[in-house]
This record gives C-alpha cells, sequence and structure tokens, in this order.
C-alpha cells in the first residue's frame, strides 16, 4: 500500500489489479479447459487480494475491474479479443448446489472478512488495540458492538470496517455466564432469536424492556435458581397458553454466576466464528431446482462437467441461441437437418441422439421418457435400480453422450466433418469406458469387457 494514501482511494488496489494480470500471463488460457479455468479461479485469482479486502472496503469500481479479469479468463476473452459470457457472474459465484460455480463474490467476500473485525471486537476485549477502539468511538450496551461511528473526518477506516461488521453481529449468539452483559428479552440467548420476538405480546407487557439476565435471575443455593421476570398486570385466560410456551423455553436455562457472559457464533455447530460461515450466511436465499449432483459429483472430467453445468442452464452457443445475438443466419440441426437447432433439441429429442440414447438404456435395461429439457433430464436421472459400482456408469452416461454430441456437432459445423451413427456411437462407448474405468477399482480392462459388464449390471 502506498504510503500516505487514502483508504479510499481506488489507486491504493492498483497493485492488486497488476498481480491479477502477472498472474494471468503466466497462464496460457487458451491451451487450459474450461474446468482448469475455475479450479485457477477459486485457488489463485480469488486469493490474491485477500490481505488487502480484510482491511479495506473494497470499492465498487475495483472489484467490476477485477470481477472483468476473472470473466474474461473464465470465458477465454480478453483485451483484444471479446468472447461472449454465457452465464451472468452473479450464477457463476453461486455455490454449486444452487447452480453456480463456486467462485468467490469479490463483494461479499470483502463484507466476510471485514465482518471478522466484529466478531474479534467482542472477544479481544483486553488487545490493545480493541481498547483504543473502544476508548476512541465508545461502546454499545454489554461490551458487544462498537458504537456507530457518525464523524465526518478522520475516523474513515474503522467507521468502513463498522458499517460491514453490522452484518456479522446479526449473527452473534450468547452464551449465559453471570448475565450481567446480556439482555434477557433483546438478546439472542435463548435460542436463535431473542424473546421479544418469539414472545411480543409477553414482551410488551414486560415492566422493564432493558433488563439484564442477572436482574431476572434469582439464585438458590450453590446451583439452583428460577427466573423471575416481571410485567405489569396478571395474565388473562387467553395468554396462558403464550405463558407456557414461554416457561417451557426458560426450562433448563440458567444462570452462572462464576463465569463471564460470552458471545457465540450461530452459523458453526462449534460456536467460533469463521470467514466462510459468514459468506455462506451473507448468500440470498436460492429456490432453484438445479441437478449439481449429477454434474459435479458423477467423476467426470472437469471440462466434460462444466459443459453439462452450460446446457442445464441452457446457455451453449447452438444457431437458436446465435439468432438472439444477432447473427443473421439459417437454423438447421446439423445432426438430424429437419428441425432447428437448440440446445434441448441437439441433446435429447434430436432423432440421430435418441439413437445413442437408445444405446445407453439399452445397456441398464430401462425404458426412459424425455423431460423438455436438458436440466429437468438430470434432475430425474436417478440411479436407485443400479448396483455402487455400476451406478458410477449410470451417472457418467448423460454427461459423456452430452460432450460427444456437441464434439460431432462441431466437427460437422466447423470441419466438415460427416455424421457416421456407427463412429458416434463407438466414440460414445469408448469415452464412457474411459471416463468408468479411473474410478473403478479392478474394473473392465478392455472395451468388450466394459460392455458386457455393464449390460450384466
Amino acid at each position: 500500500m502506498p504510503l500516505g494514501a487514502p483508504f479510499k482511494s481506488i489507486g491504493v488496489w492498483d497493485g492488486i489489479e497488476e498481480r491479477f494480470r502477472k498472474r494471468l500471463a503466466m497462464w496460457k488460457h487458451q491451451y487450459i479447459s474450461k474446468g482448469g479455468r475455475i479450479t485457477l479461479i477459486r485457488s489463485t485469482l480469488a486469493n490474491l487480494p485477500i490481505y488487502f479486502m480484510s482491511i479495506f472496503h473494497l470499492p465498487r469500481a475495483v472489484r467490476m475491474r477485477l470481477e472483468k479479469i476473472q470473466r474474461d479468463f473464465l470465458w477465454g476473452g480478453g483485451a483484444l479479443e471479446q468472447k461472449p459470457h454465457l452465464v451472468r457472474w452473479r450464477i457463476v459465484c453461486e455455490d454449486k448446489s444452487k447452480g453456480g460455480l463456486g467462485i468467490k463474490s469479490l463483494g461479499m467476500l470483502n463484507k466476510a472478512l471485514l465482518g471478522k473485525w466484529a466478531w474479534r471486537f467482542a472477544n479481544e476485549k483486553k488487545t490493545f488495540w480493541n481498547q483504543v477502539i473502544r476508548r476512541k468511538y465508545g461502546e454499545e450496551i454489554g461490551g458487544w458492538r462498537s458504537c456507530e461511528v457518525r464523524e465526518a473526518y478522520g475516523v474513515g477506516l474503522w467507521k468502513a470496517i463498522n458499517k460491514v461488521g453490522q452484518l456479522a453481529t446479526t449473527f452473534f449468539g450468547f452464551e449465559v455466564g453471570d448475565g450481567k452483559n446480556v439482555r434477557f428479552w433483546k438478546d439472542k440467548w435463548c435460542g436463535t432469536s431473542p424473546l421479544s420476538e418469539n414472545f411480543p405480546s409477553l414482551f410488551a407487557l414486560a415492566t422493564s424492556k432493558e433488563v439484564w439476565l442477572n436482574d431476572i435471575w434469582a439464585a438458590e443455593g450453590d446451583r439452583g435458581g428460577s427466573w423471575i421476570p416481571t410485567f405489569n398486570r396478571p395474565f388473562n385466560d387467553w395468554e396462558m397458553e403464550e405463558v407456557g410456551r414461554f416457561l417451557c423455553c426458560l426450562e433448563g436455562k440458567r444462570a452462572r454466576v462464576e463465569e463471564e457472559d460470552r458471545v457465540r457464533w450461530m452459523k458453526s455447530k462449534d460456536g467460533v466464528f469463521s470467514v466462510k460461515s459468514l459468506y455462506k450466511a451473507l448468500q440470498p436465499a436460492s429456490s432453484v431446482l438445479f441437478p449439481s449432483k449429477i454434474i459435479w459429483k458423477s467423476c467426470a472430467q472437469p471440462k466434460i462437467s462444466f459443459f453439462a453445468w452450460e446446457a442445464s442452464w441452457g446457455r451453449v452457443l447452438t444457431l437458436d441461441r446465435l439468432q438472439k445475438r444477432g447473427w443473421v443466419l439459417a437454423n438447421r440441426c446439423f445432426l438430424c437437418q429437419k428441425c432447428g437447432e437448440s440446445i434441448d433439441h441437439l441433446l435429447l429429442h434430436c432423432e440421430r441422439t435418441r439413437e445413442v440414447w437408445t444405446l445407453l438404456l439399452s445397456f441398464f435395461g430401462v425404458a426412459w421418457v424425455f423431460p423438455h429439457s436438458v436440466k429437468e433430464t438430470l434432475i430425474g436421472w436417478r440411479g436407485s435400480f443400479v448396483g455402487k459400482k455400476i451406478k458410477v456408469t449410470w451417472f457418467l452416461g448423460p454427461l459423456c453422450l452430452f460432450w460427444v454430441i456437441w464434439k460431432a456437432r462441431n466437427s460437422i459445423a466447423f470441419e466438415n466433418g460427416v455424421l457416421s451413427i456407427q463412429k458416434l456411437k463407438i466414440s460414445f462407448v469408448y469415452l464412457l469406458w474411459s471416463e468408468t474405468k479411473l474410478w473403478i477399482k479392478n474394473g473392465p480392462s478392455t472395451l468388450i469387457d466394459f460392455i458386457e459388464w455393464v449390460c450384466m449390471r
């Protein structure tokens, strides 16, 4: 970081961008498959700015520049070459289980890294930096959070950190010790939500809404005790059911006067903060049903899985997609020469492709009614009726078929190739065998043995 440079200055990040470009210059991306590019982005590029992002807020302009470098590398473009980015970057940055590629969103990662300071502020109260922050900016009731910074000048760095850190504090829970720093109604100590939210009617009747736990806990002997919350009036008959649930919620909970209150991270089983868990918590909820398991856990080569992922989103550059992008050309399937070409037609409904599907299904003695789309086909491709070893081949089947069909289509389109159904079937079976034998110990050693092994099931 340049000495004396304002932390908000875009120029501070020039070194990171330069490192991005230098690292890319070392890789000949035209020789790296899409699967390999994903691995390089996730393992290397996304980690280059970690140190800076754990201290400084990432300006939007910088984030856009860095993400463009990543996008260009993934899809094969660059400064002198424009290649289409087929899937939105927002989807690419989703977790694989949600239909993405698992590449970290730099903006969200920046928030998760800065959120760690909120956790450290609550847990490292005796450290020098923590005491300086508390003396300068103050602390909220209980001492778990820094006060909001309102000054306009001279406080920018912590102001930016604290603003993002408030996102992390929403996932703070508490392990009750002496109860001096945990509020009975408003803090999350009895479940995942405050009692004020779980029992709003009782909260409205509470005598003191800011009362501390130690003020409500009545110790009895060395380890016993009871809760004695106070209310403005006696309860009505129709309120007794909620009172019963309230008492059940408090049952088994107690204050430990010999211990101090502790903050607990609610997004992990062990209660300890991690950037990974906060990043996951910040991701928006998704209800998209996507065949991620068969695509990424079927033991196929990364490039084959990547193509199946593109096809599932319907983003492969078939002729219908090129027409939508403004290309003026005739749309006819290269394989059957009868119907318009779309990814669903090419990989599922083309009469030439159906012959390969028939071969695959005959191996397992299965009849199949094909859904409309590639995504629906993969979602429904379950193997509960096949054995454990043969299940590897079952899940590899559609992915290998997609890859062989796409390669044959491109050979006809760009190399003036001639379609031979016999060669297409042989190529498919050979690829399926090649992929299977990598994962099955003592599996079939020849192509003939493989066909017999599959048909025996």
